[in-house]
């Protein structure tokens, strides 16, 4: 009986009605969508933050154990590119609009530059995660060949390049399947409000 009166209202609204409509249904429909991606971000940011304070910590627990020079070399420069990573995090959130922004065009067009920074940044992740690391693990491989097992420093050495990858195609997947579909619906709707 609701459902047939709902009906009977929407049919004897003007069509200038039903556009005001149909722009908040897909105001909130992506008001949703971006807080279930911030959401996603900021996991993403907690946990590679907490993965690189760990290994900060624990390549300087091992710099101040380990005698090899060679060895110190890389913990050090592992160091350099936890912190390298933190910062580097940290800079997409300088795009991060507020909620209280002037009015809701305006909150959409920094919405879009935020997502574009986070796609930047995920489609950049070979020169920032990959190609940094690999030189410093084939430091350490050389620096530790001498003294541990030769199958350990192929199991690290796989470890490494597998993460690498999957991490590669993992961002890959994460800008095509959530950034760009995103950015996309921003601009129709930017289209749409400024008509």
């Amino acid at each position: 009986m609701i459902e047939d009166e709902l009906i009977k209202i929407w049919q004897s609204s003007s069509n200038q009605e039903r556009i005001k409509f149909e722009k908040s249904k897909l105001m909130i429909e992506l008001q949703s969508s971006l807080k279930r991606l911030d959401k996603w971000w900021n996991y993403l940011e907690l946990s590679e933050t907490v993965l690189a304070i760990f290994g900060v910590l624990l390549s300087t627990l091992l710099l101040f154990k380990i005698p090899f020079i060679l060895t110190k070399i890389a913990l050090g420069l592992m160091i350099i590119c936890a912190v390298y990573l933190i910062i580097k995090y940290r800079s997409v959130k300088k795009f991060q609009p507020s909620d209280l922004e002037k009015d809701y065009i305006n909150y959409l067009k920094k919405n879009k530059e935020y997502l574009q920074a986070k796609k930047k940044f995920l489609k950049s992740y070979f020169y920032w995660g990959i190609l940094p690391a690999y030189p410093i693990m084939l430091l350490f491989t050389i620096s530790v060949r001498e003294k541990v097992p030769i199958y350990l420093i192929v199991l690290i050495n796989v470890a490494a390049i597998g993460i690498g990858v999957y991490g590669y195609f993992l961002n890959k997947k994460r800008v095509k399947k959530e950034i760009n579909p995103r950015i996309s619906e921003i601009k129709e709707l930017i289209n749409q409000l400024e008509q």
